[in-house]
């Protein structure tokens, strides 16, 4: 594609060409500055392209700007001691541990009175929608960055499988523990190598299964990690458990909305949002991401958190930013689909607009990677001071974007945005030379 150059220096113009992109690759680029907006590098700008995980910076702008950098998620334990039901009732929060259902089943179980028997509930009402959406390939559903969505989550959604052969006698187990996990592995044996597959689901029954298979040399670990069915449900089995284990005859009785003025006996609190933003955007975790989102629409609609409602709001978000972006839509908040088109002016205002916040500008800053230093940037653009770069990566198969903020040698900073389409296997590739653009301009005079 041909490049339109808004503003010439000369640097930049050496720079660019010796970093022309394959005749085989589609480009968009948008370098502005941080501050006045003026616009430096305009190649295919309003184009829309498959974002990636980019999507996350809009999620993370929506989930400030409506939730706050505060918000902590609440997942509770209510009682109705007339009918003797405990109610585990969800609020969307990413990242609960089989750890917080322990403490939590503990402070209930201290202030229970003695009942023969307890039906347990659960209620995932404030979060609705598909465990996998639309655009995001099936291929991809075994694999730990595409784990389901779901109303209640154990961590990432992400079980822990560890193989091991000693004297010839085989082990395997699992983390967190599942009550309810039906795992096979009648076709794994020791042998003189190991290549061990463990393919996970049911999906479609919505019960945790992992089939493990292959060989494992005698003596020696392997760890696999693979994304489970039915997290909601398991929780409810792990909490039923641990009551149990503190005295209280509790029997999950299944799926049932609960009135929310009910006595509390326990709260599950979260890391705040900007905390959770952090993990989220360093290590691109696909799961918070859409749960985020799921919890943007049950806060501002009041009704069950839908992806579809969610991106309705982060989409007048980007109306509002970019008004005359024409082409565009959003399929999920964490860049897995690939059904989503933005535009890199669209992406590079997000940016300067959650960078320039007086609210959360610091908290939306530092959610995002650091060049040479942590998450999917530690081993990106090193050669540069650490920090010149803070921004989010994406990658598909075919499809390699960056957006952030880049500070240059000169202290002025710039918002860009760069992404590119290429034939499949080129990623590599394409890493590289968004590395070497963001090198180029660090050390031009703009």
């Amino acid at each position: 594609m041909t490049f339109f150059i808004c503003m010439l220096f000369p640097i930049f113009m050496s720079a660019q060409s010796s970093l022309s992109t394959p005749a085989s690759w589609d480009s968009g680029i948008l370098v502005a500055d941080a501050e006045s907006g003026d616009i430096l590098v305009n190649v295919n700008a309003d184009t829309p392209f498959r974002p990636a995980s980019t999507v996350k910076a809009i999620t993370t702008l929506t989930a400030l700007s409506t939730l706050g950098a505060a918000h902590v998620y609440h997942t509770v334990i209510l009682v109705d001691t007339l009918s003797n039901s405990i109610f585990l009732v969800g609020s969307g929060a990413p990242l609960l541990s089989a750890e917080d259902v322990t403490r939590a089943a503990m402070e209930t179980a201290a202030i229970l009175p003695n009942r023969a028997e307890w039906n347990l509930f659960l209620d995932p009402s404030a979060i609705a929608g598909d465990t996998h959406l639309p655009g995001w390939d099936e291929a991809d559903w075994n694999r730990t960055y595409c784990p389901p969505v779901e109303p209640l989550c154990i961590g990432d959604n992400v079980l822990e499988i560890v193989v091991a052969s000693v004297n010839g006698t085989l082990s395997l187990f699992t983390y967190p523990p599942l009550p309810g996990l039906q795992i096979h592995h009648s076709n794994l044996t020791t042998g003189y190598s190991t290549s061990i597959t463990a393919i996970g689901g049911n999906w479609e029954t919505g019960e945790p299964e992992m089939s493990v298979s292959g060989t494992i040399m005698d003596g020696t670990r392997e760890i696999l990690y693979k994304p489970f069915a039915g997290a909601p449900g398991e929780l409810a089995l792990i909490l039923e458990d641990e009551l149990v284990n503190w005295g209280v005859n509790a029997s999950y009785s299944g799926i049932q909305k609960a009135d929310l003025s009910l006595r509390q006996t326990a709260v599950m609190y979260s890391d705040p949002l900007w905390i959770i933003l952090g993990s989220m955007n360093k290590w691109s975790r696909n799961i918070v991401a859409e749960q985020i989102l799921r919890t943007v629409a049950n806060s501002e609609t009041g009704e069950a958190g839908s992806t579809r409602a969610g991106c309705d709001i982060a989409g007048a978000l980007l109306e509002s930013l970019v008004p005359a972006a024409a082409g565009w839509q959003l399929a999920d908040g964490s860049g897995l689909s690939r059904l989503n088109l933005i535009t890199p002016r669209q992406l590079v205002e997000v940016f300067r607009t959650g960078a320039g916040s007086l609210e959360f500008g610091p908290e939306f800053l530092a959610s995002f990677p650091v060049n040479g230093v942590d998450g999917t940037l530690s081993r990106r653009m090193s050669d540069l001071p650490a920090g010149a770069f803070r921004g989010k990566t994406g990658s598909l198969n075919d499809t390699c974007t960056i957006v952030g903020i880049l500070t240059t040698q000169e202290g002025r900073k710039l918002a860009l945005a760069i992404f590119l389409e290429f034939p499949r296997g080129q990623i590599w590739r394409a890493r590289a030379w968004q590395d070497r653009y963001i090198e180029s301009l660090y050390y031009g005079p703009i």
